[in-house]
């Protein structure tokens, strides 16, 4: 499940020619067994952080921005209610507009 959670804006307002911003999404990936949402949550942490020598193994293409960087921003581990088990992590994407 993928959740966007908030973003935060540096330098002018957002939709200026030299505006940054910080958007945080979050992953919650669930299984019916930790070893199987922990398996999830390293499929999604190499989705978003791999990289080759030329740079990130799966880009993101955002019409209008480009992006800077990506982070692993918070990462709680797995986590069990009711015999469902969850695994929940933050990722942050830094851009800026096309200017």
């Amino acid at each position: 499940m993928l959740y966007p959670v908030g973003s935060t804006s540096d330098g002018p307002p957002f939709g200026d020619a030299s505006a940054d911003a910080r958007i945080v999404y979050q992953v919650t990936s669930v299984a019916t067994t930790a070893e199987q949402a922990e398996w999830m949550a390293d499929k999604v942490r190499a989705g978003m952080l791999a990289r080759t020598a030329l740079g990130y193994t799966y880009p993101i293409t955002a019409a209008g921005y480009v992006v800077m960087s990506r982070e692993l921003d918070k990462e709680e581990g797995v986590t069990v209610a009711s015999g469902v088990y969850s695994y929940v992590q933050r990722f942050a994407i830094e851009v800026t507009t096309l200017g």
